[in-house]
């Protein structure tokens, strides 16, 4: 027997045993919600508004096998009505049902909501979008998760819907233990991937000391973030576990890219439909053990750069170990003066920090001329830092502001713990004049850099020519320094000096270690270093020399 509806079902006066019935749909024929029934007249289980229907003096109660559809509980994905209730009776029904595991699915559609979906005390869940999104009408969270061992795939997150103004800080995609109260609410061992998540301000967000999150996999989330008249910036990635839990809180992000593109959208009229405001952060996790993010990208507005303005607005990690093997940003000004310790890209690492393959294109320093000390790096902590392969193109600077890629300091917003030390590997494509380092408390810092190569001409008495630049730094170093005639390629000279420098009133001393010459033997080599770290180089002949400098160590 075939029925339009779900309540054309329930109003069936003589409803036979042993007969299976089909409904059409749950409101009209064909909306996704229909599927195969049969009358129980002895079991009087509760309704739950899906898969059983209690009509007379029984029960309707649905065939099927697997997974789990919203479309079952009323929801329509059409966007014409509220969803959530629907959906979070489907996530009630699921709770119970679901104890060691199921399939929850999402077909196509778009699913409007005005309550929050609590997808909570998951274990081994399997949330299937198909490409449906779900769409808030008004500035709330959208999906409140909570649970282990499960994946979240396909199921999109859309603000859109709300005007500029609408959309503030409660504007948030997906919150981890939204509400949480101990330990004991975690989000562990869970795959997040392939969805996007458009006009949030937060786009997936956990707060400490309201429970753990642990071994958590982020993979192809596409973020298009809009500030709105928030207060704070908007945000792609704000993380943070708790209770300090110990163990392992690895996290990691692969194939991700953060940007705001909907600053781009305009009306019929050319005007913005989504205004700039504050701007937007890409990467924010604190109190992991491990964080790894590759292949993953934080890009400027569609139509112009993004003013960089806030400290570790591209990258902010608080990390034990963390790991960065390729990430692309572009159309970025760098606006954050190093000398004051911020920068776009701020690491804290006391274990291990790995950096590679990473390019930043299109951008620019402007940190307040030649005074200032811009870096796109900033480096805190004690332990390992390598530093890999670094491409930058058509990066330049708009008032004259050093364009340093690093930034080094052992401490981080008025740590005092002395003694620190952290051994520096820079890459062949890091030069010694793009590292800034403010090395403080007698912390120790050694790294090995490349040469640098200049040509020295017509060198005459104390006339000085700057053939290496270092860090403007208080630390002190050691240099090796080769030189060959431009006359006859035989005649050459090596020294080796240390260049040091008080830790607390900064002035500068160099001493020679050993000179070695074939040739020359009353020639003097003078050297000296400028307030800015120009290491110069005088002699007391004119012959022109090669010369090839190098960082050997620093302290």
């Amino acid at each position: 027997m075939t029925v339009t509806s779900i309540n054309d079902l329930k109003s069936l006066t003589s409803p036979q045993t042993n007969t299976i019935y089909r409904v059409l749909g749950y409101k009209t024929a064909n909306d996704g919600g229909g599927g195969e029934f049969y009358w129980d007249n002895v079991n009087t289980a509760p309704e739950n508004g899906g898969t059983i229907f209690i009509a007379s003096t029984g029960c309707w109660k649905r065939l099927y096998d697997g997974e789990l559809n919203v479309k079952w509980f009323g929801a329509k994905g059409d966007n014409s009505v509220d969803d959530g209730p629907a959906i979070n009776k489907c996530l009630d029904y699921a709770r119970e049902l679901f104890t060691n595991g199921g399939k929850l699915a999402f077909p196509r559609g778009r699913y409007r909501i005005s309550e929050t979906l609590n997808m909570t005390n998951l274990l081994f869940w399997q949330i299937i979008g198909e490409g449906a999104t779900i769409a808030p009408d008004k500035a709330i969270t959208a999906i409140n998760i909570q649970g282990s061992r499960s994946t979240y795939t396909g199921l999109n997150i859309s603000f859109e819907s709300l005007t500029r103004d609408e959309i503030n800080e409660n504007c948030v995609a997906i919150w981890l233990h939204k509400d949480g109260h101990s330990a004991q609410d975690q989000v562990n061992n869970t795959t997040f991937e392939c969805f996007s998540i458009i006009g949030a301000h937060t786009g997936i967000k956990s707060v400490p000391d309201t429970g753990l999150i642990w071994q958590l996999d982020f993979k192809s989330i596409y973020f298009d973030l809009y500030e709105g008249v928030a207060s704070t910036q908007a945000i792609g990635f704000d993380i943070a576990s708790g209770f300090n839990q110990g163990g392992s809180t690895t996290i990691r992000i692969s194939k991700c890219c953060v940007q705001s593109f909907m600053v781009g959208r305009k009306n019929s009229q050319g005007e913005s439909l989504y205004p700039k405001r504050i701007g937007y952060k890409g990467y924010r996790i604190y109190y992991s053990t491990d964080v790894y993010i590759v292949d993953s990208s934080y890009d400027g507005y569609l139509d112009t750069t993004i003013q960089l303005t806030q400290n570790g607005q591209v990258m902010d990690i608080f990390s034990k170990n963390v790991h960065i093997d390729g990430f692309h940003s572009e159309a970025l000004t760098n606006t954050l003066n190093a000398n004051n310790l911020v920068a776009p890209f701020r690491i804290n690492s006391t274990g291990f920090l790995d950096i590679k393959n990473v390019i930043i294109l299109e951008s620019f320093m402007n940190c307040g001329g030649p005074t200032a000390a811009g870096a796109w790096f900033l480096l805190f902590g004690g332990g390992v830092f390598n530093f890999g392969t670094y491409n930058d193109n058509h990066i330049g600077s708009a008032d004259n502001t050093p364009v340093y890629i690093i930034t080094l300091s052992n401490l981080l917003d008025g740590d005092d713990v002395t003694n620190k030390r952290s051994q520096i590997n820079l890459s062949n494509s890091i030069q010694p004049s793009q590292v800034h380092l403010l090395n403080r408390n007698y912390n120790s810092i050694h790294f090995d850099a490349m040469e640098v190569n200049g040509l020295v001409t017509s060198v005459v008495g104390i006339a000085p020519v700057t053939i290496l630049t270092i860090p403007t730094t208080r630390a002190s170093c050691m240099i090796a320094v080769r030189g060959f005639s431009q006359v006859d390629g035989t005649s050459y000279f090596i020294d080796y000096l240390v260049i040091s420098r008080s830790r607390t009133s900064g002035i500068v001393k160099v001493k020679s270690l050993l000179n070695d010459s074939n040739s020359y033997a009353n020639v003097v080599n003078t050297y000296s270093v400028t307030p800015d770290g120009n290491i110069q180089l005088a002699r007391n002949i004119s012959t022109g020399f090669w010369i090839t400098a190098k960082v050997v160590n620093m302290i």
